[in-house]
This record gives structure tokens, C-alpha cells and sequence, in this order.
């Protein structure tokens, strides 16, 4: 038996019904805000992820300059001269877009490679911390494109469901309950007309 032939009708039901319309209507059109916004930041991440090809590219460069630099000084050198340069300072904290916890990366403070006397070293190491900050950027912006993504797609399976099953759901329940409405009401018009009608031919 459909929602329909279940429902109860009453003009209190009818009321009801009206008010739950509206007010996932409105429920509606926040999720379909929620999911533009969305939209909007995944293809923003979309447009840094393409930044990878490039940094792909540097980062092989970077790989080059450590090799030459490996040959001329060897391996106990360069781990000496890697050991003089104090670690890089990142933090880590969330953020909400959209209800949507992301991470958000902080670099605090760069790698201070001034200690590396070596020249081929010192070539290799400035090379990786120029691209250091692009690279955390890069999987900040990997991370968040997987949460948001996520949610986008949840979003939508929600805005597909009340376009399609809910709200046409609660609109054919409100007709159904309008026409039985105004079946009773004519059906009450008649009989007290009929009612009248015998009043009459009594009193004759």
C-alpha cells in the first residue's frame, strides 16, 4: 500500500504535511549551497594537483645534484653535512570547510642549510628546500581532496534523494489528502442539502 493510502486525513494532517514541505525544501537548497561550495574548493584542489607534474620534474633534478654530489664528496661525507642542517618546523591543525574537517598544513620555519660547506651538497640541499613548501602543499592539498570529495558525493546522494523520492513523495501525499479533503466537504454540501430537503417536506 503506497504513503498515500496509508495517511490519515484531517486539515491538522494537511497542515503538517505543508509545513514538512517547506521545510525540506529549505533543507534542499542549504545541501545544494553546501554542495556548490563544494564543487567550488574540489576543483580548486583539482588545479593544484596539477602542480605535480612539475614538481615531479624538479624533484628529479634535486635527485640528480644529491647523486653528483655523492660522487664527488661520498656517502659519509654527505650524511655529515646533511646531519649540520637543522629540521624544517611544520604544524598541523584542522580546519572546517563546509562541515568538512580538512587538515591545514603551517610551515614555521624552512630548513637552515647555511651549515653545508660542501658546494655540491650545499647545490643539491637548496634545491630540495626550495620545492619543500610546494611538496607540503601538494599533500595538504591530496588530503583535503579526499575528505571533500567524499562529502561531495555524499551531498549529492542527498540532493538526488529529496529531488527525487522525498519531495515528489510529500507533494503527491498533500494532493491525495487535498482531494480527499474536498471529497468530504462536497460529500458533506450533499447530505446537508438532503437534510434540508427532508426538513422541508415535513414541514409541508
Amino acid at each position: 500500500m503506497s504513503a498515500a493510502g496509508r495517511a490519515a486525513v484531517s486539515r491538522g494532517i494537511l497542515l503538517r504535511l505543508r509545513e514538512q514541505l517547506v521545510f525540506t525544501k529549505k533543507g534542499q537548497e542549504l545541501l545544494k549551497m553546501k554542495r556548490d561550495h563544494l564543487a567550488s574548493e574540489t576543483n580548486k584542489l583539482l588545479s593544484k594537483l596539477a602542480e605535480r607534474n612539475e614538481l615531479d620534474r624538479q624533484l628529479m633534478e634535486a635527485y640528480e645534484n644529491l647523486k653528483v654530489a655523492y660522487l664527488n664528496i661520498g656517502f659519509s661525507s654527505l650524511d655529515s653535512q646533511a646531519a649540520t642542517v637543522n629540521e624544517m618546523g611544520v604544524r598541523v591543525r584542522p580546519r572546517s570547510i563546509m562541515g568538512v574537517i580538512v587538515p591545514e598544513v603551517i610551515m614555521e620555519k624552512k630548513a637552515d642549510i647555511g651549515s653545508i660547506s660542501s658546494p655540491s651538497a650545499y647545490k643539491a640541499a637548496s634545491k630540495l628546500n626550495g620545492i619543500m613548501e610546494n611538496l607540503i602543499q601538494l599533500a595538504e592539498a591530496e588530503s583535503r581532496l579526499e575528505s571533500i570529495a567524499h562529502e561531495l558525493m555524499m551531498t549529492n546522494r542527498k540532493v538526488n534523494s529529496l529531488e527525487r523520492v522525498l519531495i515528489p513523495g510529500l507533494i503527491e501525499l498533500i494532493r491525495y489528502v487535498e482531494g480527499r479533503l474536498e471529497e468530504e466537504s462536497l460529500e458533506e454540501f450533499f447530505r446537508a442539502k438532503c437534510v434540508k430537503k427532508v426538513i422541508r417536506g415535513r414541514k409541508k
